[in-house]
């Protein structure tokens, strides 16, 4: 064993045993941990860089690792735990050995933090070493929430999946949510005492993609307003989504990509008019429509809202249509969308099929695979 480690450290460079083993599975890893002490020190670097997709029993034996074992903690850049789904009640003893871990974790740039609803363990977030790039969260939009992003100058990507907190700043009424059918229950807003959610105006200089779930008006420019934000992902809710892309719109750059998800009723009345008037620079638009039908015909005579992009080469239009709408109708539905945008490249409409740009000029469009 010792012949063939001195082998390896005389033949292979470091940096090719590393390479090597970052294409390892995490399983694979564990073994090469124990094969001698240069694999052990590479091998634990590659392990500990990215801890996500693991089980909660799994994350705690890992939080338990590193708490034990300083020496790795410092090779920690990527951390998922995700308690929302198995976990219904983590116990006290177990956020505060998260809490022990964040707080010597330096050099994390990436942290995702999916916790039960029950719970806001606040106290996750306070005292800590790092500054981060990526952030996913499903804490409650509330002060102590933004008090953390105000001490994270370096953060450019940002995920709220938690809901507001407080029903008054919810998205959604009483009146909302009756109208919503069984399939949306995680729709419902808890009932915890009013605060605000409230980022000073100099935090989050360099913020580029916001993506929230449950996100109403006031949250959304309350992370935009006066931010470079130019990738986003909402929802839109019954009598708040021109408010929320209006909210959306107070970035001081132009949006690049926007992903939507309308639970808006009478989306068809308003929404391509609106995202073309507040949006013209969009490269990229994917729509998801939920409660309303966009038919053959509503797609068609849609067309000419479309000439409002400038510069949008891809969209993706999803929603119910009336059972009249074939393949051969959504092309020509495809050819009028092109001919009113010329710079788009791919369509993807409600049939799921995707319509490109040909070779023979503008306005010729085939189809690419079924």
């Amino acid at each position: 064993m010792s012949a063939h480690a001195h082998t390896l450290r005389s033949v292979l460079p470091i940096e090719m045993v590393d390479g090597v083993l970052q294409h390892l599975p995490r399983r694979d890893l564990v073994g090469c941990i124990m094969v001698n002490s240069i694999f052990y020190t590479i091998a634990s670097r590659v392990l500990y860089h990215t801890i996500d997709d693991l089980h909660p029993s799994q994350s705690i034996l890992c939080l338990l690792v590193l708490s034990k074992t300083p020496h790795l903690r410092p090779h920690v850049r990527h951390l998922e735990i995700d308690w929302y789904q198995h976990t219904t009640s983590p116990t006290g003893n177990l956020y505060t050995l998260l809490h022990r871990v964040l707080t010597h974790l330096p050099y994390l740039t990436s942290l995702s933090l999916e916790l039960p609803r029950t719970h806001a363990p606040f106290r996750l977030l306070t005292h800590l070493p790092f500054s981060l790039t990526h952030f996913t969260t499903s804490l409650p939009c509330d002060q102590p929430l933004a008090h953390f992003l105000d001490t994270q100058p370096t953060l450019t990507d940002l995920t709220l999946r938690g809901l507001p907190a407080h029903p008054a700043d919810s998205p959604l009424s009483h009146h909302h949510l009756a109208i919503l059918p069984p399939p949306f229950p995680f729709l419902s807003t808890p009932n915890h005492p009013r605060t605000n959610f409230t980022l000073r105006p100099t935090s989050l200089p360099n913020l580029h993609a916001l993506r929230t779930v449950h996100g109403g008006p006031n949250i959304i420019t309350s992370v935009v307003q006066n931010r470079p934000v130019q990738v986003a992902s909402i929802a839109l809710f019954p009598g708040l989504a021109c408010e929320a892309l209006r909210a959306l719109a107070t970035s001081t750059v132009p949006m690049r990509r926007l992903s939507i998800m309308s639970f808006d009723p009478g989306a068809q009345e308003f929404l391509l008019r609106e995202l073309a008037e507040r949006f013209p620079g969009l490269e990229a638009l994917h729509v998801v429509v939920l409660l309303c039908e966009y038919t053959h015909d509503l797609l068609k005579e849609s067309a000419p809202l479309l000439a409002g992009f400038k510069s949008l080469q891809y969209i993706t239009f999803m929603a119910a249509t009336d059972p009249l709408y074939s393949a051969p109708g959504e092309q020509d539905i495809a050819r009028l969308w092109h001919e009113a945008c010329p710079t788009l490249r791919t369509i993807i409409l409600p049939r799921g099929r995707v319509w490109f740009e040909g070779r023979e000029g503008v306005g010729d469009l085939g189809e690419l695979g079924r």
